[in-house]
């Protein structure tokens, strides 16, 4: 199996500062910084006032690590344990189906795992310890740029 796991960070509308921060303390390079704004489909076009310029995923590179940011999303609030995730990136949904069903056993969904504009099959999942899990399946376009998704 193909996989990746990268630390995601989940922030209550800081996302843009932490990102300067980041890059400045480790001088890392920024791979992506896209915001609400940029994915209105995921809101049905309606994206609540004040939320437009915050953080729905960031990506930067650091080192030869990676490092993923976004804020909490409208109507998400933040809880204690939850704003640091471990994402699992596969390339197959079979994969994704067969992680998300072993890591919920004893655990807790905290998103079904479904398709979105950006993945095939994404999800997250509370394990039976409390780690929160981030799934995501790459989209067979995303090869050719996230404007082809659009």
């Amino acid at each position: 199996m193909n996989i990746q796991l990268t630390p995601y960070l989940l922030l209550d509308g800081k996302a843009n500062e932490a990102i300067d921060f980041y890059t400045n303390v480790f001088d890392a390079d920024i791979e992506s910084r896209e915001l609400l704004k940029d994915w209105p489909q995921e809101f049905d076009h309606h994206i609540p006032e004040g939320y437009e310029n915050n953080v729905m995923h960031a990506h930067l590179n650091i080192g030869q690590s990676q490092l993923m940011l976004a804020d909490t999303l409208p109507g998400q609030t933040m809880k204690q344990g939850s704003t640091i995730t471990i994402m699992i990136d596969v390339k197959e949904v079979s994969d994704a189906r067969r992680l998300f069903s072993a890591l919920l056993v004893d655990g807790e969904e905290t998103m079904a795992l479904q398709e979105s504009s950006f993945s095939p099959a994404m999800g997250q999942v509370k394990d039976k310890f409390g780690i929160e899990w981030q799934i995501i399946t790459e989209h067979p376009d995303m090869r050719e740029g996230p404007e082809s998704l659009t």
